[in-house]
């Protein structure tokens, strides 16, 4: 067994309240950070001798509360006039502290003044009234008191790297996505075919065939020269005539729709990766473009980017199943299962059978936060959008069949980019 949940302590803080001209009625509260406000007044009221306020109530150590303390590791900012029920209009400072031995009072109060005789305070006399008379300050019996209400200080269990099912696994990444939308039994067949399939390997991209995936853009880049091509009159890009050529030099050929259809879709990927733009009613190469296609250690990390990207280049908004079904969809590419691009659909649909219906949401940030897509989020289809770029890349001659440089990128797309500094050694 290699699975060991870190124990932690929870933060606290100390809440000092003092009372202008009455330091008698000073006080250090000790709490959890983040814990409600009417700990506060709870606290101080008994200790000067008062019921607690009436919204406070004893909670018992396994109530929420302590969750919520467990879970905010900073001090609110708090004011006194913000604190209800006081008797008096303290003025209030809150410092960070070390957290009690485990054992002691969860919440605790304690006197500022050293003693009754140092703060010109009488001492208490004995009381024939206790039914109606304030009780004076004994700190242990007001401790005691705050014990039995809430229990005491206990560490608790950080699962925070629990929470992906293989901390091996790059969060966020579409194989984190995937293996979090799996059955049970799909997931532990999915994590050892990752293993046999080496698709983690920390070893650099073979870029060596590079040239094959970038011939594409390449050709791109040859067509617009090095003054560009002008703007077609209703698109305001490159003219169907020039791209449904480009297509065909390429030798991806076919019908009119499909030409037509490819050479849009090499359009719109150099347009929305930022290869080429619109400079004085022409359409040129951007410096990223010219530098793409020179093939480097980084090329393969950068065009794995590039397929995956979202249209606005920040937060994808689409469900969770769309993003498991591209990431089947890169995992074929990945793993060699497809050969060609036309086998990617049935694999999609195959796979889309072990999804669990019922837990199809995925932390995207990797705080914890689960994420299952806006309330009606529409879905571009996320396993189509993946076959028709990574098709793009396709060799000259060879449209849709599966290199090993396609296996590259994809590999990359799978496990959310490669970074400079994963490969720097």
């Amino acid at each position: 067994m290699t699975i060991q949940i870190p124990v932690r302590m929870p933060t606290f803080m100390r809440v000092e309240l003092t009372v202008e001209g009455h330091p008698e009625l000073d006080r250090a509260i000790d709490l959890p950070t983040g814990s409600p406000q009417d700990w506060i007044v709870e606290a101080y009221r008994l200790s000067v001798g008062l019921e607690p306020h009436e919204s406070s109530e004893p909670v018992g150590i396994d109530h929420c509360h302590h969750d919520e303390a467990y879970a905010y590791p900073w001090p609110s900012m708090l004011r006194a006039e913000e604190i209800a029920g006081l008797p008096h209009d303290p003025v209030v400072v809150i410092r960070t502290i070390d957290a009690p031995p485990i054992g002691t009072p969860w919440l605790s109060v304690s006197s500022l003044s050293s003693t009754a005789e140092s703060s010109g305070a009488p001492a208490p006399e004995p009381s024939t009234g206790w039914l109606t008379d304030h009780a004076s300050f004994r700190e242990d019996d007001v401790n005691r008191e705050l014990l039995r209400r809430h229990g005491v200080v206990q560490p608790f269990f950080d699962d925070s790297d629990l929470w992906f099912d293989d901390p091996r696994l790059p969060s966020p990444s579409p194989i984190a996505t995937l293996a979090s939308a799996v059955t049970p039994a799909r997931r532990l067949a999915l994590l050892s075919h990752i293993d046999a399939t080496d698709l983690l390997r920390s070893a650099a991209p073979d870029f060596s065939e590079a040239e094959s995936v970038l011939a594409p853009l390449a050709r791109l880049l040859d067509l617009l020269g090095a003054s560009g091509i002008a703007q077609d009159a209703t698109s305001g890009w490159v003219p169907d005539a020039e791209s449904d050529r480009l297509v065909r030099s390429l030798g991806w050929d076919g019908t009119p729709g499909v030409v037509r259809s490819r050479g849009d879709a090499l359009i719109s990927f150099a347009r929305r990766a930022k290869l080429i733009r619109r400079f004085k009613g022409r359409v040129v190469a951007t410096a990223l473009a010219r530098k793409l296609v020179v093939a480097s250690p980084l090329t393969m990390g950068t065009l794995a980017a590039m397929i995956t990207a979202t249209e606005d280049g920040w937060r994808d908004l689409r469900s969770t199943r769309s993003r498991a079904e591209e990431a089947v969809a890169l995992l074929a590419l990945a793993d060699g299962t497809a050969a060609h691009i036309d086998d990617l659909a049935e694999r999609v649909i195959e796979a889309s059978r072990a999804f669990a219906e019922s837990d199809m949401r995925v932390d995207l940030d990797g705080d914890g936060a689960l994420w299952d897509g806006p309330r009606g989020t529409r879905d571009d289809g996320g396993a189509d959008q993946i076959v028709e770029r990574i098709g793009l890349l396709s060799a000259k001659d060879e449209y849709g069949t599966i290199t090993p440089a396609m296996r590259e990128v994809a590999r990359g797309a799978l496990l959310g980019g490669f970074s400079r500094e994963r490969y720097a050694h």
